[in-house]
């Protein structure tokens, strides 16, 4: 019996060298859920001719100095529901939310000369009293969810997360330092 010809993953490598907005993540976004509905569609087919399908994952390589926290949370939530594996690498700098997007990958990897770094949210906030109020509020509150999804995805300390947040700066890592405290599985 000749086997019949099966559709072809979708290209797995994806690329952000840039600064995280509303485009950016966009794009990133929709490159995911489209592999992952090629995978839902070629798991279906492969099981109609009893062939495990198996997802290969995907490889998100992170050059990024981070920007806009609200896309990123929403970049992490596509990661965190993807069926499809999401592995992430830091080429070069994975900084802010790019920090944060290397260690929402379901499995992290990090070039030895690459250059993650964590740091408190910031914000620019202008207009009347009632404003500047309610943007103080939002931003611990985005504060508060960055720190909980550090502590989640790595070996970070919360005592750790408080000293850097008093000390008001950003924490560059190296790729070591990176490996001890759980920020990447693996130096490459």
């Amino acid at each position: 019996m000749e086997l019949p010809t099966l559709p072809i993953p979708k290209d797995r490598n994806l690329y952000f060298s840039e600064q995280v907005t509303q485009k950016s993540i966009g794009d990133l976004v929709k490159s995911i859920i489209d592999i992952n509905d090629n995978d839902n569609l070629l798991e279906k087919i492969y099981k109609i001719h009893n062939i495990k399908y198996e997802r290969k994952p995907i490889k998100i390589y992170i050059d990024s100095y981070g920007g806009y926290v609200y896309q990123c949370f929403g970049l992490l939530s596509i990661m965190e529901r993807s069926a499809t594996p999401i592995h992430t690498y830091a080429t070069g700098a994975a900084m802010s939310c790019g920090f944060l997007i290397l260690i929402s990958g379901h499995k992290t990897f990090g070039y030895k000369l690459c250059t993650p770094m964590y740091h408190q949210v910031s914000s620019g906030t202008k207009g009347k009293v009632q404003d500047i109020k309610e943007d103080f509020i939002e931003t611990k509150k985005l504060q508060s969810i960055i720190e909980s999804i550090t502590l989640k995805k790595t070996k970070i300390k919360k005592d750790k997360l408080q000293k850097i947040r008093k000390q008001k700066k950003d924490w560059f890592l190296t790729a070591e330092e990176s490996l001890k405290y759980g920020v990447i599985d693996e130096i490459i």
